[in-house]
């Protein structure tokens, strides 16, 4: 029965269904990978990335306004 199960895998795989961490180039990959981040979580990672970055931008902007004005 081993060998039947083996059969059903890529020929990439190795044995515990792990695809390799290099992508063979012309080689079309037909099954999902399981590693791609799923939306629900993407979004808030995201977000939680983006908010120090857009805060910083908006202080800036808001510093350099009230020098601006008082100048």
């Amino acid at each position: 029965m081993k060998t039947i199960n083996t059969l059903d895998r890529s020929p990439l795989e190795d044995s515990r269904g792990n695809a390799p961490l290099f992508a063979v180039a012309g080689a079309p990959s037909h099954r999902r990978r399981r590693d791609l981040l799923p939306l629900r979580e993407a979004i808030p990672l995201w977000f939680a990335m983006s908010s120090p970055l857009i805060g910083l931008i908006i202080g800036f902007l808001g510093a350099w306004f009230v020098t601006w004005l008082t100048s």
